[in-house]
């Protein structure tokens, strides 16, 4: 009996040598087909030397940095959002944190606050930028990878096929999106008419799925293949203001890690500005 004791060590060993994926079989519904409505073009393709999973977008007038989770060294790595290139700029995560997927910043770069939740606890590790880290329960619970910050909530994917909307230790709200099937790994939100466009991703098949929420509901709008071949899991999004482009990370069947950066057209909606949509919700 005392080998069962090592069965958790081995499983959660597992989850982390996957990049966090736990899902072990294929879709249970057939997949959403790609949809001519959605046109993605690579801008920019960079292979990197770490692990990038969950990303965000920290960006002013004078920095423009790929944020992203490398839960292997336990931090948060900068990069060059215009080459790929490691800034140098890292930040140590929480000590208990040692499962990090997504990441959000608060988009203010006088104030910066960060987010990052943990795929096998309940909990968000919150940093108001001088203090130390501190924890608050994570409304998608353990399982939660991609999170973003609209500029007012806080959004993030939990395993079950669901979004969250919340405010850390005040208020959350559930939103199914039962076209994506398979276990979602990344997310990001971008200005979209006069609503919040959404933007997620899985681990298994390769599409890139979009919606949008007008404040009390979810629409889907379409789907799009993932712009690259050779890709083994998708695992991080990012919308960035600075050039309306998404960056997206994911991990190749050579074993590389990439950050790649797109543009994109929806031909249903046109996008708008940030202004917009903060003043509309």
């Amino acid at each position: 009996m005392k080998y069962l004791s090592f069965i958790p060590v081995f499983i959660t060993l597992a989850f982390a040598n996957n990049n966090g994926c736990t899902e072990t079989g294929s879709a249970v519904n057939p997949q959403v087909p790609a949809s001519d409505d959605i046109t993605l073009t690579v801008v920019n393709n960079w292979t990197v030397a770490d692990q990038v999973i969950g990303i965000d977008i920290i960006e002013g007038s004078s920095i423009f940095y790929v944020n992203a989770v490398c839960n292997e060294e336990d931090l948060l790595r900068a990069y060059d959002a215009l080459t790929g290139i490691p800034t140098g700029v890292t930040m140590p995560l929480a000590p208990a944190n040692m499962y990090a997927w997504g990441v959000a910043w608060n988009n203010n770069l006088t104030t910066p606050a960060y987010c990052v939740n943990d795929f096998l606890k309940d909990d968000l590790y919150y940093h108001d930028g001088v203090s130390s880290w501190v924890t608050v329960p994570d409304p998608a619970g353990a399982d939660s990878r991609g999170m973003d910050f609209d500029g007012t909530d806080y959004w993030e994917t939990d395993g079950a096929g669901n979004l969250w909307r919340f405010q850390p230790g005040v208020s959350q709200e559930s939103i199914a999106i039962p076209e994506v099937t398979e276990q979602i790994s990344g997310l990001t939100v971008f200005p979209h008419g006069s609503n919040l466009g959404i933007a997620v991703t899985t681990y298994g098949i390769n599409n890139i799925y979009f919606y949008q929420w007008n404040g009390s509901t979810m629409d889907f709008m379409a789907c799009a293949a993932c712009p690259a071949g050779n890709v083994h899991t998708s695992l991080g999004l990012a919308y960035s203001e600075t050039n309306e482009h998404i960056y997206w990370t994911y991990y190749d069947t050579s074993g590389n890690f990439h950050i790649t950066e797109f543009s994109f057209s929806i031909t249903s909606l046109e996008r708008s500005s940030w202004g917009a949509i903060k003043s509309s919700f």
